[in-house]
């Protein structure tokens, strides 16, 4: 998939959440609660993930290894 094609994809999928959203109003429950969980599972895992990079990925702490040596002679 070229990045011409993705960007086409990613623009027909925002229209496509657009008209969902004016539809909201007219719609039925069902409808309306299915969506809002969409939306709040989509939020999850962005929020889990940006956790986890920031996490692992963002911080500078290097994780080394301390090589514990016997002690000497008292």
């Amino acid at each position: 998939m070229t990045s011409q094609d993705l960007k086409e994809e990613v623009a027909k999928m925002g229209e496509k959440l657009l008209i969902k959203l004016k539809q909201i109003p007219q719609a039925d429950t069902v409808e309306i609660i299915s969506f809002t969980i969409i939306i709040v599972f989509i939020a999850a895992v962005l929020v889990i993930t940006s956790v986890a990079c920031s996490g692992c990925c963002c911080t500078n702490n290097k994780h080394r290894a301390v090589r514990v040596q016997p002690k000497g002679e008292v």
